[in-house]
């Protein structure tokens, strides 16, 4: 594969968008990867407020077990707020913790 060819791998659904995940190449390790949005550098919410996230992303201060009795989860697919809309394994999800959710409603209404 050329290097400045993208080639589409997986369209992934959550939180009612589609996020399409292209294979990009690394000229050092000389073979593409798929690269998943960065939602820590560029967030994005869904229209109710709540944060998209990667399973991999590292996980936040408002972290907890996906299981009673486990210690706090490393990355977000760990987390039990992180929900995944159509599989156990979808690497993008929607982060269903009322901490971090954003307050559109209420702030749409302030500005009118």
């Amino acid at each position: 594969m050329e290097p400045e060819q993208k080639r589409l791998y997986k369209v992934y659904r959550a939180g009612g968008r589609e996020f399409p995940v292209y294979l990009e190449y690394d000229e050092q390790l000389k073979e593409s990867y798929p690269a998943y949005p960065d939602f820590e550098e560029h967030p994005e919410y869904t229209d109710e407020g709540r944060p998209f996230a990667t399973a991999g992303q590292e996980s936040c201060p408002h972290c907890k077990p996906n299981a009673s009795g486990k210690p706090p989860p490393g990355d977000c697919g760990g987390c039990g707020w992180f929900y995944r809309e159509q599989t156990h394994y979808d690497p993008i999800g929607v982060c269903m913790c009322c901490a971090l959710q954003r307050k559109i409603k209420l702030e749409e209404e302030e500005t009118k």
